[in-house]
């Protein structure tokens, strides 16, 4: 690593730092040293643009590296399995944590590196624990940590199993979306102690209240991540099924509720495990869509606002139910929903646990 690199980079760290406060993002400046000191540019020596070519080494690489974006930084099969998180979304969750010298830190989603590394820098690498999937992810995120000079904990295996030797944690972080809450995260935290994770759209804030219960809220911010591999062969996009024919019908949710991303979450939730693709415009508006599930169903929504679907469900239909929902309940935002588990199952909620709900894992 040349010295001219090495004062580039910090100068980049600094700037980003500043922009993320200047936004609101940073405002405690125990994290903030941590992104002006941590080199993001080791921990992504590489990434795939959406076209699927590498980046590597030059001044598009090191920009990026240095911008508010996530970057693709592995690839399975030619699928994009692991990124490296936008820097205001980390510094959004890692604010959230609410950490204080001394706790311990369980990560889920190793990835790059990058995030273990801020923890590592906050609290220490005897107090951090991070988890992912396959060694090609582990092995490189470990050498990248020691070449940055953190030793944290690196753990090969599923995610949603946590790592019982280590605990008891004081937090949970989940970098990587889940459908469910894995009940095992819950058992590993301590007295006092929550799990932050991407649930759906948004984070969820969620505190154990028994042995196999607990509760939580989500917050206000949109949280897009990809989602927890629990083998090696998962998080490979499902194929699209073919498209849809003959005539549609009219469709009761617009093209342009589609960029709502308060409506995004709920679907979400009512709806998840979805894989979209948008027609835009010249402004880059919405006019059209597909979406459709590993189980076979997909829906197109064409540019004359009628839809037509395919497949053992009909997806479309259930969006305009959670539309018409969203609507009822005044277009409401993701801090108005609440998370409760139980020996029931896992539900969410709207404003309180008697509210409109919804089951997770249906």
């Amino acid at each position: 690593m040349t010295d001219d690199l090495t004062n580039r980079a910090a100068k980049a760290r600094r700037a980003l730092a500043q922009s993320l406060t200047d936004a609101g993002d940073l405002t405690d400046p125990q994290w903030r040293r941590a992104f002006e000191e941590v080199p993001r540019h080791v921990f992504v020596p590489y990434f795939y643009a959406s076209a699927g070519d590498r980046i590597s080494g030059d001044d598009q690489w090191f920009t990026a590296v240095h911008e508010d974006r996530s970057l693709v930084t592995h690839r399975t099969d030619g699928a994009a399995t692991s990124s490296s998180s936008q820097p205001s979304l980390m510094a959004t969750m890692l604010e959230a944590l609410a950490v204080q010298d001394g706790m311990s830190m369980l990560e889920i989603g190793a990835g790059t590196g990058y995030n273990a590394a801020l923890l590592a820098h906050r609290l220490g690498d005897d107090h951090v624990t991070t988890v992912d999937i396959t060694e090609d992810i582990t092995g490189p995120a470990r050498d990248r940590l020691a070449t940055a000079g953190y030793h944290p904990t690196v753990i090969t295996g599923d995610g949603s199993l946590g790592a019982p030797d280590r605990a008891p944690y004081d937090r949970v972080i989940v970098t990587c979306g889940l459908s469910t809450v894995p009940l095992a995260l819950l058992q590993q935290l301590t007295d006092g102690g929550f799990l932050l994770a991407p649930l759906g759209n948004a984070l969820a804030r969620i505190r154990p209240t028994g042995p196999d219960t607990a509760t939580g809220r989500f917050l206000p911010h949109g949280a897009f991540f990809m989602p927890l591999r629990q083998t090696p062969s998962d998080g490979v996009p499902t194929r699209r099924p073919p498209l849809p024919t003959g005539l549609g019908r009219p469709s009761t949710v617009p093209a342009e509720a589609i960029a709502d991303n308060h409506f995004r979450f709920l679907a979400s939730i009512a709806v998840p495990g979805l894989t979209w693709q948008y027609d835009l415009n010249d402004n880059r508006e919405i006019t059209g869509a597909r979406v459709w599930n590993q189980d076979g169903s997909i829906a197109q929504l064409r540019s004359d606002g009628t839809v037509v679907e395919a497949g053992p469900r009909s997806l479309w239909a259930c969006l305009e139910d959670a539309h018409r929902s969203y609507q009822i309940a005044g277009r409401p935002t993701p801090d108005r929903y609440g998370i409760t588990t139980g020996p029931e199952g896992q539900v969410v909620w709207l404003d309180d646990p008697d509210g409109p709900s919804w089951t997770l894992g249906e």
